[in-house]
């Protein structure tokens, strides 16, 4: 049988705790590195993902803005339309031919898109009642 020498210390029970201890370090030292690059990359992939996540809160945030302003000129419109509506069928049945409310029709007609929200609605409920008070007669 051939001895060959190695750097691998010899264990006895009077060094084991020394030997495990030294040989712990060894795997340590060799395997540390492997863990450290695995750890690396998978940080740099959570600091990606997490720029990720911010740039799309971030677009889903102008996106939201937007459509909430896009919303409050959809309202808006549809009111300024449900009016028009309304002087055309206070046109149709005739009672735009009174002075005073063919005067009140005309200014409102060149104003209508400068008119705040509330002033909107109050010319809708009083075209809604002026139709109301015709067809009721």
């Amino acid at each position: 049988m051939k001895i060959t020498k190695t750097n691998i210390p010899d264990v006895t029970e009077s060094n084991i705790d020394s030997s495990k201890q030294i040989l712990a370090d060894n795997i340590i030292k060799n395997v540390y590195p492997l863990l450290d690059d695995i750890q690396k990359s998978r940080d740099d992939k959570i600091n990606t993902i997490k720029v990720d996540i911010r740039k799309t809160q971030q677009a889903l945030k102008n996106e939201k803005e937007t459509l909430e302003s896009l919303m409050v000129g959809y309202k808006r419109k549809k009111k300024a339309s449900k009016l028009l509506e309304r002087i055309q069928s206070l046109i149709n049945a005739g009672l735009v031919y009174d002075s005073s409310v063919k005067h009140e029709m005309v200014v409102l007609l060149k104003i209508i898109d400068k008119l705040p929200e509330d002033k909107l609605d109050l010319h809708l409920s009083k075209t809604m009642h002026l139709l109301s008070k015709r067809f009721a007669r």
